[in-house]
């Protein structure tokens, strides 16, 4: 072991290495970056931040960076270079774009994003792919922009609402391919477009048939709807308050006046099933006194579904809206629409089905238990249709962490009213553990953990019956050993409340249920490791 001395001198070379590696942890996890070094960017790094100096981030600088989760993009950086944030597996959840930035080059953030991206309106050019196969939910192409690249937006299966200008000359070739949620997009009768630009498009094929429908349907969208067009296109619009306003109270051309009555078209539907309350929900912006506009004077906007069945409210949950939109929405619908029932289970599905992030579809349920908690979800019916999810993009992490965190949404309930807590942690472990891919794999994981969770329920009834005959042999055995003894100057009564308390039961809840527990459970590998609190209670 060494004397003392030799000890102490080994405590501190271990403190002096520990803090060497906390010091370059630090180091690497929290990057500055100042431009192209000998030594690159560390593998490890979680945070980047880049520096007001650099101008311009080069050709894979960031490349296959997979624990990388922010990046902040300071002010005087001009360009991204190619696949400079390509193939992080979509591991950045927070992103910002400065003012300066102006060009964003090929496959830059391919793969990467797990999180919405506001690009502003001085961004003069995109790449092919610059944001192929990112997880964000709406997508906003900057104003300057008149030719979207090939695959610019290409397996975006989270995306279901794109905002193009007016001032759009060209999309290139499978543009938004395979962007399989995408619903709320415009395009404009002059726009030339490339091939498969909406191929595996589901949604919108569900109505219009093939990519040539949808695209007439959409150049025409708004063809004598002019409050839908002004609410699609605010955010490349100044003033869209006073102008929306002033276009409610025209009809036919002329001022309204105390007879006549509000722009009708107001309250219509575009072909999408659409009222400009639904275009609003999906917007990258969102203007309080907008939405008070429109649901002051088009109120039934509120209860209208679209063609896939959805309210607005969907939608603002889908993209995120800001929290007092989204409250400010529910509030609506309790004081116009007291006696509304939402159809939640349809819209966890929509979300589910559509590589939403995970926290839209934590804030859709959140929100839901604390306005509407006696109105239904069907989650024995939604756990399935999960289940059967196997479209190859939908693996990876978010993936895995989306099912997961569904699973146990459905499950709660029953796993949280298992009366030990033993049992809790094995089916939350069960739930964690799994390698949701395939969707024959993930029927086979659902229905083990069902299983698991049914044997529980069925086991608790008779493991009480068992301790509490136990109970009733120490009691009776207490007592006859006190009669034997006849030692007792109690009553009858007052000697069987004794011999109850004083019989050993709490021996039996402590020492001999785990065991009975364990047995029950099947599970002894991981029972043994949780031996502290076997149970919270009968």
């Amino acid at each position: 072991m060494g004397t003392p001395t030799d000890r102490i001198i080994l405590l501190d070379v271990l403190r002096q290495h520990l803090t060497k590696i906390q010091a370059m942890s630090a180091a690497t996890m929290h990057f500055v970056y100042t431009g192209p070094r000998e030594e690159g960017v560390p593998r490890d790094v979680v945070r980047v931040r880049v520096d007001p100096s650099v101008t311009s981030i080069p050709t894979r600088a960031f490349f296959e960076q997979t624990k990388l989760t922010e990046v902040e993009l300071c002010e005087g950086l001009v360009e991204i270079g190619v696949d400079s944030f390509a193939y992080c597996n979509h591991s950045i959840t927070t992103i910002n774009t400065p003012h300066s930035l102006r060009r964003i080059n090929d496959c830059a953030f391919y793969g990467s994003l797990r999180c919405p991206i506001h690009l502003n309106d001085g961004i003069e050019s995109i790449g092919p792919f610059a944001f192929a196969s990112c997880i964000f939910t709406n997508f906003r192409v900057p104003p300057l922009i008149t030719v979207i690249p090939k695959g610019m937006l290409m397996w975006c299966n989270s995306m279901f609402s794109l905002e193009i200008s007016v001032n759009m000359i060209e999309i290139g070739n499978a543009a938004f391919s395979y962007s399989c949620c995408l619903r709320n997009v415009a395009f404009q009768h002059n726009t030339v477009f490339g091939y498969n630009i909406l191929n595996e498009a589901t949604y919108l094929l569900q109505l219009f048939g093939n990519s040539d429908g949808i695209i007439q349907a959409l150049q025409h969208r708004f063809d004598g709807l002019h409050i839908h067009k002004l609410v699609y296109y605010q955010s490349y619009n100044q003033g869209v308050l006073q102008i929306l306003i002033a276009a409610i109270n025209m009809t036919s051309g002329q001022r309204r006046t105390l007879r006549s009555k509000l722009d009708p078209t107001g309250s219509q539907q575009d072909c999408l099933g659409m009222t400009p309350l639904h275009i609003l929900a999906c917007s990258s912006v969102h203007d309080l006194e907008v939405y008070r506009v429109i649901i002051e004077n088009y109120p039934a906007n509120l209860i209208t579904e679209d063609r896939w069945g959805a309210l607005p409210l969907l939608y603002a949950f889908w993209g995120a809206a800001p929290a007092e939109i989204i409250q400010f929405l529910l509030e609506s619908y309790q004081s116009l629409y007291p006696d509304q029932v939402f159809n939640w289970t349809m819209m966890v599905e929509t979300m589910g089905r559509c590589d939403t992030p995970m926290e839209c579809i934590e804030n859709l349920l959140r929100l839901k238990e604390i306005h509407f908690p006696e109105q239904h979800i069907d989650w024995e019916y939604l756990l399935d249709q999960f289940a059967l999810l196997s479209h190859y993009s939908f693996d990876g992490l978010p993936f895995q962490e989306r099912m997961k965190f569904l699973i146990m949404c459905g499950m709660s309930d029953r796993v949280e009213a298992l009366a030990f807590k033993i049992w809790r942690e094995c089916i939350h472990n069960m739930i964690h553990i799994a390698d949701y891919k395939r969707s024959r794999d993930n029927t086979v994981i659902l229905h083990r953990i069902k299983a698991k969770v049914a044997h529980f329920e069925e086991e608790y009834p008779r493991l009480k019956e068992i301790t509490t005959i136990l109970e009733l042999a120490l009691w009776k055995s207490r007592m006859n050993a006190s009669h034997l003894q006849k030692k007792t100057k109690t009553d009858e009564s007052s000697m069987r409340r004794l011999c109850r308390i004083t019989c050993g039961a709490d021996v039996i809840i402590r020492h001999v249920l785990p065991y009975l527990i364990t047995a029950a459970g099947e599970e002894s590998d991981f029972y043994a490791s949780s031996d502290d609190e076997s149970s919270d209670s009968m």
